[in-house]
């Protein structure tokens, strides 16, 4: 089979790309991630049949990343991205063109000009999945902020039928609703979840999709935008600040217990449909809103305040850490940049967090590393001493993370020991929390 340049699937998936695959994996499962997470993959249609992958949209480029990582590695996974990426400069477009992006324009950032130029798209997405490689497109036409869905676009189910009239309606081309669910947004070595949901052949809509398509589009659209809601955790958007501080609290009984994330997935949406169905739903909301503002200002989150770690077991923990400090500090190169620096550069933005640590380390601040500690121990003639470095990138990487996040953990308990009139107005709010809840 061959894609829209003519090439073949062999073409395609050559060594360079499987190295390149692997080496992006690698990243990602250990500068962001601590595990991943299937649940449905037995729904995903077969190698060779004609499919879109849709999912709902977070976490920017994460969400793609995963969802690839997530698929059978030989797969060669094609998706949709958004088109001004595409005119950063033509190197990077070659580049993009060849993992397999395709640009999308969307009217709300290059208007009615710009869905013009989505024909050429269109084309090159029905060639592609004729040619049986798994699309992802993201239905919402842009990223929340946050554990909730958008509205969808008709322009998936346009772009499905626009692949099925490209084969002559000759084949069934599927859409497989797909949700993913990430432990935290924001921190490093979290945890990730896609569900996959049942697929919606297009071939039993053919002939009428001809006669109305836009109520056959309105109607899958509608059915894929249930079925991905039923899948992920929707707090809506709404409060959503509030209301998702609720259920990272330990006002959440999940939140104190050690669970994978697929059960943790199911209690938090049964603690988020008792929330919304509280007969005391707007009197709780407020007075979070004042418990958030407190812990803030006291500078602790409220899973330290519910476990009141005590003056012992600080001075312990601070003794450990006090001894691992050297340790650290060699583990600082070049972790601390990767971590620290890419969030830093966001002006807007913090739902990009993740994607700037993970595309910026992986494609420069890693492989730049990796030369100047090359270049710099065998100058020196340090050869063995930049052999055990390299061999304990990993290593060093996780416990750079776990030091700074026991570090910051130590910093709240420390607060909260040391401001008892602010811990009780604390504890006041979160007993009147309870008390309705």
């Amino acid at each position: 089979m061959k894609n829209n340049c003519g090439k073949t699937r062999e073409e395609i998936v050559t060594w360079r790309y499987r190295a390149f695959k692997r080496y992006l994996r690698l990243i990602n499962d250990t500068l962001l991630f601590r595990r991943r997470y299937v649940v449905g993959s037995e729904r995903l249609p077969k190698e060779g049949e004609r499919f879109i992958i849709v999912c709902n949209h977070q976490n920017t480029a994460n969400d793609p990343l995963n969802i690839i990582f997530s698929l059978p590695q030989h797969w060669h996974v094609c998706a949709m991205a958004r088109a001004n990426v595409f005119q950063v400069h033509p190197l990077v477009t070659r580049f993009l063109n060849w993992i397999g992006l395709t640009p999308a324009f969307r009217f709300g950032w290059e208007g009615g000009k710009g869905l013009e130029q989505n024909f050429e798209s269109f084309d090159k997405l029905a060639e592609r999945v004729n040619s049986a490689f798994p699309t992802i497109v993201f239905p919402e036409a842009g990223h929340t902020q946050g554990h909730y869905l958008g509205n969808f676009t008709t322009g998936t189910v346009r772009m499905a039928f626009y692949a099925a009239k490209a084969n002559g309606w000759q084949e069934d081309i599927k859409i497989v609703p797909t949700a993913h669910h990430y432990s935290d947004f924001f921190d490093v070595q979290t945890e990730f979840l896609w569900m996959v949901g049942q697929p919606v052949s297009l071939q039993p809509y053919y002939e009428q999709f001809q006669e109305h398509p836009n109520s056959v589009m309105r109607d899958i659209t509608q059915r894929l935008h249930e079925s991905i809601q039923q899948m992920m955790l929707d707090e809506g958007e709404d409060d959503y600040d509030v209301k998702d501080f609720i259920r990272r609290s330990a006002l959440n009984p999940a939140t104190l217990q050690e669970m994978a994330l697929p059960e943790r997935l199911q209690r938090d949406k049964a603690f988020m449909q008792q929330l919304r169905s509280s007969t005391s739903y707007n009197e709780i909301l407020a007075t979070a809103k004042e418990l958030k503002t407190a812990e803030e200002r006291a500078g602790v989150d409220d899973i330290t305040v519910e476990k009141r770690t005590g003056i012992l077991t600080v001075i312990a923990w601070t003794l450990l850490l006090i001894a691992l400090l050297p340790l650290w500090m060699v583990s600082l190169w070049p972790h601390a940049v990767c971590y620290a620096l890419p969030p830093r550069l966001i002006r807007t933005d913090k739902m990009f967090t993740n994607s700037y640590r993970y595309v910026m380390s992986a494609l420069l601040l890693y492989p730049l590393a990796a030369i100047i500690t090359l270049a710099t121990g065998i100058a020196a003639g340090w050869w063995w001493q930049t052999l055990i470095w390299l061999l304990l990138w990993i290593p060093l990487g996780r416990f750079c993370w776990w030091y700074y996040q026991k570090s910051r953990r130590m910093k709240r308990t420390c607060c909260r020991l040391m401001q008892p009139q602010r811990m009780r107005e604390i504890e006041r709010l979160r007993e009147i929390i309870i008390i309705k809840k």
